[in-house]
């Protein structure tokens, strides 16, 4: 039994009702013991492919076992495997081999579009607001973020640099440290962290914070520990689990609130934005791409 929740571990109920099982079924657990991890990757589909057994026999063992539908059997696995994790870093992944163009572009779209109507109801307007102001007041605007985050941290840096405001960014975490540790009370520190407890970016939260810096969080909407740090927080929808395939729909998220926020900034000083943007086209329209 699992010592947090109560509820008996897929490895232990695998093990407890092995000598009830088909020969189908019992292929299906005797891969699941041998590659635990690999099996919260698949999907039904691809657990019978990998395992010899049919799609009908997964869905047998998992009745069998005593743990109902698919989903719950993947659940109770990932506890196994990841017992020193909540559920929010547990996998979410559903992967098969060979898998068509055409399927693959429905799925990640139809996801994408689903993650961005729940940021319709997620983003709080005056957060952004006060983002905004924020941003076009400070001497500086320091941006941090690792991974997929830093990606998004990196293109608003580029946007505020087009339209003239001071901003940095690095994707060396040391020196992304560094840089928090030299803000000013006049600058701002934008933290982009989708789970929010990325250890690197809680500590340039805290020494930004401890230096008098305003921090502006853009992390998912849960209850986490940089955006309990951040004067203003900005959320995206809890749209993944942490450990996944890789940030898909909370990277679009966050790169949409980045937008959000750049348009803001603009038309809050439209004519001096417009100017910056001619100048930064002028000087690099000839160069090479």
């Amino acid at each position: 039994m699992d010592d947090r929740t109560g509820i008996e571990g897929a490895l232990a109920a695998i093990h407890s009702r092995i000598g009830s099982l088909s020969e189908a079924e019992r292929k299906v657990a005797e891969y699941v013991f041998r590659e635990p991890k690999k099996t919260l990757h698949y999907n039904i589909a691809e657990l019978a492919r990998q395992s010899g057994a049919s799609q009908a026999a997964v869905v047998r063992f998992c009745k069998r076992i005593g743990l109902g539908s698919y989903n719950d059997f993947k659940l109770n696995l990932a506890r196994d495997v990841f017992r020193d994790f909540d559920e929010r870093f547990m996998p979410d992944l559903d992967l098969e081999s060979e898998t068509s163009a055409k399927s693959v572009i429905k799925s990640v779209v139809a996801s994408s579009q689903h993650g961005l109507s729940l940021l319709v109801s997620i983003l709080d307007p005056d957060a952004v607001e006060a983002a905004a102001d924020a941003i076009s007041g400070a001497s500086m605007t320091a941006l941090f973020g690792v991974g997929a985050s830093g990606i998004v941290a990196n293109d608003f840096l580029q946007k505020l640099l087009r339209i003239g405001i001071p901003s940095s960014f690095t994707p060396d975490l040391d020196l992304q440290v560094t840089a928090a540790v030299s803000l000013k009370p006049t600058d701002v520190a934008f933290v982009v962290s989708y789970s929010g407890e990325n250890t690197g970016m809680i500590e340039t939260a805290k020494q930004a914070r401890s230096r008098g810096v305003k921090v502006i969080s853009l992390t998912m909407d849960s209850a986490n520990t940089i955006r309990s740090i951040a004067d203003i927080t900005l959320l995206v929808p809890s749209s993944e689990r942490i450990y996944r395939q890789g940030a898909v729909t909370s990277r679009i998220n966050q790169l949409t609130v980045v937008d959000i926020l750049y348009s803001i900034i603009v038309s809050k000083n439209l004519d001096a934005s417009i100017a910056a943007i001619e100048r930064s086209m002028q000087a690099t329209h000839h160069l090479k791409p």
